[in-house]
């Protein structure tokens, strides 16, 4: 699997990575707000991913390596200050994912 170093994509993913796994004060937990934006940030990181793909038929790959990210950083929340693991974190992420996929695949078809 071969991904272009766009900006975008890069962007995205040390977003993510920046917004999931720095500590917290744990105000937002109890607060579906933090759903959606799990929701949005894998969204946007995963289409990004899609969209840098040189090969766009390797795009399972992605979507296995997405949702494997959302397991892992909400794994590694429970080591953070002011975090937890949290499933339904997972959840969201791993809907952000199918989301991007299926809107990655139908921007395919209306090109």
């Amino acid at each position: 699997m071969k991904i272009k170093d766009t900006p975008l994509f890069l962007f995205s993913l040390i977003l993510l990575l920046v917004a999931t796994l720095i500590p917290g004060n744990g105000k937002i937990a109890g607060n579906y707000l933090d759903k959606v934006a799990h929701f949005l940030f894998f969204a946007f990181m995963t289409y990004q991913a899609l969209n840098s793909l040189i090969n766009k038929n390797e795009t399972t790959e992605i979507i296995i390596w997405s949702i494997g990210l959302g397991f892992l950083t909400e794994f590694l929340q429970q080591f953070i200050l002011g975090r937890n693991m949290d499933i339904y974190d997972a959840l969201a992420d791993t809907i952000g994912v199918v989301f991007a996929y299926y809107f990655f695949k139908y921007r395919q078809l209306t090109k």
